[in-house]
């Protein structure tokens, strides 16, 4: 099975990303992707790695400000909008994604057996509904248009770095 991991560079002044972080830790058999913050060059930077890499399955990380567990996302939403910009100072205001898709698009991965998976093996993870409507939705939305095999993971930005590693490579070992 051809598994793409995307993470992303740093954003909003931080110095480090927990994604990257976690992107350059990992030791499995995957092709691992650094994308952007950039609402218009990530979607590119990705399309190209899909095309050459034709995954069968794409994991996507980004950090959250929000919350200590890592969040597996159910739903990626056609929609961008921050009041903040991205790192090329890029601010949309709710704007379609793509204006002939519908509102939004959910994994086919079984999202709540991944979560509980986690749990019982004592990592602290959570079922998420909505990656926002940052870069981070934005990356979901276009892997999920490529294939429903798709998983976005918020990793907490203040998140052990030894934890974060263990959640991914444990979802990995799932799939």
């Amino acid at each position: 099975m051809r598994i793409l991991v995307t993470a992303f560079e740093p954003f909003g002044g931080n110095d480090t990303n927990i994604s990257q972080k976690v992107l350059d830790a990992i030791q499995a058999d995957v092709t691992k992707l650094l994308l952007p913050v950039s609402f218009r060059r990530a979607p590119e930077v990705l399309n190209e790695a899909i095309t050459q890499f034709q995954p069968d399955v794409i994991i996507s990380m980004g950090q959250t400000a929000e919350g200590d567990k890592i969040r597996l996302e159910r739903l990626a939403i056609n929609l961008m909008d921050s009041a903040k910009g991205d790192n090329d100072g890029y601010i949309p205001d709710e704007e379609l994604i793509c204006p002939e898709a519908p509102l939004a698009l959910k994994t086919a991965l079984p999202v709540k057996p991944l979560c509980a998976d986690c749990i019982n093996a004592g990592l602290p993870t959570i079922v998420s509904n909505s990656a926002g409507l940052y870069v981070c939705n934005r990356i979901y939305f276009e892997a999920l248009r490529h294939s429903p095999n798709s998983l976005f993971v918020h990793i907490p930005k203040n998140m052990d770095l030894e934890i974060a590693k263990q959640v991914i490579n444990h979802v990995l070992k799932q799939l």
